[in-house]
């Protein structure tokens, strides 16, 4: 990453650190309780079997993580990443059969074609470099794996009005009752749901970095997209 890049990555990186306690409230009472639904979904389209290993990326405080355990039991493992500190303090103290690291999105450890799925839950739009991003889960899946990709879509349709309204005027007012930094943060919300691709267009991304077939899943009206990509055998 270049400098600029970095210095952004720093910023997003405290604010996920500071709302860290407060993370996973805010989440059920914004979504009204339907993220557990779509971690659930995310982690069946994982296609995953016993003994396999699951890379779970932005993992935060282990949500997504935790529901990919069950299928990949007995034998296998699940892997989560974060870059935030406080995230991941929460993920191993809630969820001990899940080895969680902090590392960069961009830059993985993982060996070529090494896993079985990726999976990333409302992550993807954090990313700086989202293009280095995608090309590392591209390298880390074995022939066959699955990228799964759970994140919420730009507003658009009939419920646009409604929909960028709650987003990105109430969510922030809400949020900023209980703190400051969290309005702030509901606020970086929005924006990066808003300038976040379409899902056509990211699902056109995905076929031209080398994944076939991908398909996509629109849930609960079409705010929130499911991507499942496969990397070639």
């Amino acid at each position: 990453m270049s400098v600029g890049q970095e210095a952004k990555a720093g910023q997003i990186r405290r604010m996920f650190d500071q709302i860290a306690p407060h993370y996973d409230a805010r989440n059920r009472l914004f979504s009204v309780d339907r993220d557990r639904a779509w971690r659930r979904r995310a982690a069946r389209r994982a296609g995953l079997r016993p003994g396999q290993t699951a890379l779970d990326l932005c993992t935060g405080t282990g949500r997504l993580a935790h529901e990919l355990v069950p299928y990949v039991r007995p034998g296998g493992r699940v892997i989560g990443i974060d870059f935030s500190a406080s995230m991941l303090e929460l993920a191993r103290a809630r969820e001990p059969q899940v080895d969680f690291r902090l590392g960069d999105v961009s830059r993985l450890d993982e060996a070529e074609a090494s896993v079985d799925a990726v999976t990333i839950g409302f992550g993807l739009r954090n990313l700086v470099d989202r293009e280095g991003g995608l090309r590392e889960m591209y390298r880390v899946l074995r022939p066959g794996g699955r990228l799964v990709i759970l994140e919420f879509a730009p507003s658009s349709g009939s419920l646009m009005g409604g929909y960028r309204f709650y987003l990105g005027r109430l969510m922030p007012l809400v949020a900023g009752l209980f703190s400051r930094v969290d309005g702030q943060a509901y606020r970086y919300l929005a924006e990066t749901v808003e300038g976040f691709p379409a899902p056509d267009a990211l699902a056109a991304t995905l076929v031209g970095m080398g994944f076939n077939p991908v398909t996509v899943e629109r849930m609960t009206f079409g705010i929130v997209a499911l991507h499942i990509a496969t990397r070639p055998g």
